[in-house]
Order: C-alpha cells, then structure tokens, then sequence
C-alpha cells in the first residue's frame, strides 16, 4: 500500500502546491467578501440539500458570513497576511518535505479540518480553515526549530511553541463557554495530521535535547572540582550538597554518601 502510495503521489503531485492554495484561498475569500458572505459556509441545511460543492470549498474560505459582512478593511489586511504566510511557509516546507510529501500533507490537512468542520455543525469542535495555516506553522516549527520567519528575530520554535499556547488556552475559553470538552477535541483534526506527518521529528527532537542537557550536566559535574564521591551512586558535595559523605573502615579506601554508607556490599 505504502509503494503504491508512493508511486501515484510521484506522478500526480502540483509543484507549488502551496502557492495554488494560497491563491483559490484568496480568490474563494474574496469573493465571499465582495459578491456572496454564504459562498463556501457550512450549516446543517448544506447538508441535507447535498450541496457538496460547498463541503469541497470549505477550506478555503477565510470567514464565517458575520465576519464577510464585517464592512471594515481588517477582513481585507488579515486575508492578505494568510495568503502570503501560508504561501512562503509552504514554500520552505515543500523544498525540505519535497513536493510529493507536502502535496500529501496539504491534502490531509485539507481532508482533516472538513470533516471536523462537518462534525463542528453538530457538535461544539468549533473547527475552523485557520487551523490549516496555523498549523503550518508549527509544521515549520518542528522541521526547523532554528530558523527566524521573514524579518523577525524569534526563532521558530518559540513562534510555533506560542502558537500551540493560544491555541490550546482559547480552546479552555471555549470549553468555559460551552460547558463541554469537546473543543479540546477540536485541535486534534489539525494537530493528528502534524503527529502523522511530524511526530516522529518531534519525538527525535526531544530525545537529542534530552541526550545533550545530559551530557551538558554530566560535564559540568566533571568539570567541577570535588572533594567528596559516592563510590555508588556517585553523588558529590557539588551534586548534593546537603549529603554527608563518610569511608567505610571495612572497605579499602571508598567512600560512600549517607545513603549507602550501611547499605553497601564490602570491598576489600
């Protein structure tokens, strides 16, 4: 299933992929801004008139109709600003990705937050397309935690990081409001694609950090000059400063911390 998954996504794949839905995002938006504010919604009657066009053009549409009919110029400034993020943050994960993988990402993003935004009609998953592009973000976040995105000094994984944060904490404002867990439930239609794809890079990220702050502590302890080692557990006057430290007149010359000074086997 994997090779065949491989084979077909190699021959039916768009360069750019992020580039041709930071534009129909445009475009869909704006024409629900300009001409229709219910262009692209989704509400119960949808369903049951079977009007899946508007299923298919869910994602990408920008606004609920309270906010198309919003009049001011915020709409216009916050569209611009998703098409370009979600444009250049495409770009960078397509070229470390490749386009085959990222097209199979995009469309998995895509495929994910329409069901929830289904399942959101009669259920409070509060699902929305803006899950897509901050998601992306953290994407980029995991795949180069130390890049800085466009002129910012700020390293992604601390803009990813803090994304996460919002997210989850409006999330808590939500379940307040409904009395309900279940827009916690919500993230998971945008987070399950990044464990997916990314959980493996997330998990390895954290066992290299784990490793070095190990062997960080484990060489500033060498470098420490100390007096005092437990011969068993290896505590030290620097590690633990509130222990004693005491030889055993039954061993040959070893000293052993208050803990294992009459716990220990001989040596001799």
């Amino acid at each position: 299933m994997k090779r065949f998954l491989n084979r077909f996504l190699h021959h039916f794949y768009l360069e750019n992929a992020a580039g041709y839905f930071a534009a129909a995002t445009a475009l869909i938006t704006t024409y629900s801004l300009l001409v229709n504010p219910s262009f692209g919604i989704l509400n119960a009657s949808i369903i049951e008139e079977g009007k899946w066009w508007d299923v298919a053009l869910f994602a990408f549409r920008l606004y609920s109709p309270s906010e198309s009919a919003d009049g001011s110029i915020m709409p216009w400034i916050s569209m611009a600003i998703y098409s370009y993020v979600i444009f250049f943050v495409g770009r960078m994960i397509e070229e470390d990705l490749g386009s085959p993988k990222f097209n199979l990402y995009l469309w998995s993003a895509i495929i994910h937050i329409t069901i929830g935004a289904v399942l959101s009609i009669y259920y409070p998953l509060y699902v929305n397309t803006r899950l897509i592009y901050e998601c992306l973000l953290i994407a980029l976040a995991i795949r180069m935690p130390n890049a800085e995105l466009f002129i910012l000094p700020i390293r992604m994984k601390w803009i990813g990081a803090a994304i996460f944060v919002f997210l989850v904490i409006g999330r808590f404002e939500e379940v307040k409001m409904t009395g309900s867990y279940l827009p916690l439930a919500g993230l998971l239609f945008g987070f399950s694609n990044l464990v997916l794809f990314f959980g493996k890079d997330l998990f390895s990220s954290f066992r290299q950090n784990a490793r070095a702050n190990s062997w960080a502590v484990k060489k500033k302890e060498q470098d420490v000059f100390t007096v005092h080692r437990c011969y068993i557990c290896g505590a030290t006057e620097a590690t633990n400063p509130y222990l004693e430290f005491r030889y055993c007149v039954d061993c040959t010359d070893h000293e052993y911390c208050e803990n294992h000074l009459h716990s220990h086997n001989h040596i001799r």
